[in-house]
């Protein structure tokens, strides 16, 4: 008897696209990034995330939550950003365990000046491959995708994921 395969035909044909238009879409946002203003996507999250904060500030517990990374990659990247001058870290007034990131004048001329660019790669790599109704499912498809895995991932840490 024929072993039956993970994926249908079809689905796996949509699994490829997939996996090929996420490196795609992330490598042309990637080479932007860089060579417009030296930082990686990530680390273009991290101010993005921070300019869009109340106050241009979130506690680092947050920020790793927001971003799904683990504290010390955060940790890493907000050393590298503090050293650009572009965020600083501060300690919260009451509890001496918490820590902020805060985005400095800086680092929110730096994410003004170059956050125009950005949307116009990210139009540049996916809207100008689908219209407008197009764009819209695609929305909805991954919004429900992230839905699922960000509630499985809370189960998990709240221990009621599977082992």
């Amino acid at each position: 008897m024929a072993e039956q395969s993970w994926l249908s035909d079809e689905q796996r044909g949509a699994w490829v696209a997939f996996l090929g238009a996420h490196t795609l879409v992330l490598r042309a946002l990637e080479r932007y990034l860089h060579k417009r203003a030296g930082v990686s996507h990530a680390e273009y999250e991290i101010l993005f995330r921070l300019s869009e904060a109340p106050g241009h500030r979130m506690r680092m517990g947050r920020l790793a939550a927001v971003l799904f990374s683990p504290g010390s990659r955060l940790n890493y990247r907000i050393t590298r950003l503090a050293g650009l001058g572009l965020v600083r870290r501060e300690q919260h007034p009451t509890d001496r365990r918490g820590l902020y990131a805060v985005l400095t004048e800086e680092g929110a001329a730096f994410v003004a000046d170059v956050t125009p660019g950005y949307r116009k790669a990210v139009r540049d790599t996916v809207l100008a491959a689908l219209g407008d109704e197009e764009f819209a499912e695609l929305g909805r498809l991954t919004g429900k995708i992230f839905e699922y895995l960000k509630n499985a991932d809370d189960g998990a840490k709240q221990g009621g994921g599977e082992s």
